[in-house]
């Protein structure tokens, strides 16, 4: 670790990481180089994931089960809590992140006033193979539907945050949908929320998840969220769709009748049908949406 003054802030890093005892340590090793210490939470690892951290000087906190990412890093914003630190380091143990870039992610927290900096992808989005754009995109377009806040790489998982994020965040999802929710929580509490240009890294096995459901599951658990936390308009929005289709499979019967081929049955059910449950997804929404402001 390298010698700092004593005005020098003080920067934890800290990892979540589950079966990564082949890149873990050299992420370790290179992070030490820019922060006062390195805080690994293995979440269940099967593997030495554990030991590797250990041995390359990170302070180790270890879960008996796998629990998910969320609840290791719900974990490592408790640790902070208890260190009195200028900036916390989130980054992946899969050697996706370059920890050289530790100085440039934390400069908006140290000196510009930023509460939340998120490693930003997009400028050198050529670098990142086309399935993983396309994902990236949708996510981060329903992460926008779920905040209120543009980010283009709302999936990065190297982030920095201030003592006022550390404090005040407040996370409840235990897989990857973390990420997302962290990005509404801030947003919630008016944190002041920036990106930052990183490099683009992808190793062939440095993801222990099959980057198509690990997509899928997390695009299924941010639209929940939605549900939750945005009724009127996830079910205001639904409702509209299904009216819409209604109206539509009305005309057609219309069309039909007029053009003398008599009523048709079947689709008038459906085109009926569709407008029923539009009308009370509509009405759902205004419910929730009501009930939702109560309890907060």
């Amino acid at each position: 670790m390298l010698t700092k003054p004593n005005d020098r802030p003080k920067i934890i890093a800290a990892i979540p990481a589950y079966n990564e005892e082949k890149y873990v340590g050299t992420v370790v090793l290179r992070a030490r180089q820019y922060v006062d210490e390195v805080i690994v939470v293995d979440d269940g690892s099967t593997d030495q994931t554990a030991e590797v951290a250990r041995l390359a000087g990170a302070t180790v906190i270890r879960h008996q089960q796998n629990r998910g990412k969320g609840v290791s890093i719900q974990r490592i914003l408790a640790e902070a809590r208890k260190r009195d630190i200028d900036t916390l380091v989130l980054l992946d143990a899969d050697s996706q992140h370059n920890p050289d870039e530790i100085p440039n992610l934390i400069k908006p927290i140290i000196s510009q006033g930023f509460d939340l900096a998120i490693g930003s992808r997009e400028r050198q989005r050529v670098n990142i193979p086309p399935y993983r754009r396309f994902g990236q995109k949708v996510l981060s377009h329903f992460s926008h539907l779920l905040s209120g806040k543009k980010v283009f790489d709302s999936e990065c998982g190297f982030r920095a945050f201030s003592p006022k994020a550390v404090a005040e965040l407040e996370l409840k999802q235990n897989g990857f949908a973390v990420e997302a929710e962290m990005i509404a929580a801030a947003a919630k509490k008016a944190l002041k929320v920036t990106e930052v240009p990183i490099s683009a890294i992808y190793t062939k096995d440095g993801s222990t998840l099959n980057p198509l459901a690990h997509g899928l599951g997390n695009l299924a658990l941010i639209i929940n969220m939605i549900s939750e936390r945005k009724p009127l308009f996830f079910f205001g929005m639904s409702g509209i769709i299904f009216m819409v289709a209604g109206f539509l499979v009305g005309l057609r019967v219309l069309n039909i009748a007029s053009a003398g081929g008599g009523v048709a049955t079947g689709t008038a059910l459906i085109s009926v049908l569709l407008l029923i449950i539009g009308v009370f997804s509509i009405f759902t929404g205004i419910i929730l949406n009501v009930l939702t402001k109560r309890k907060g």
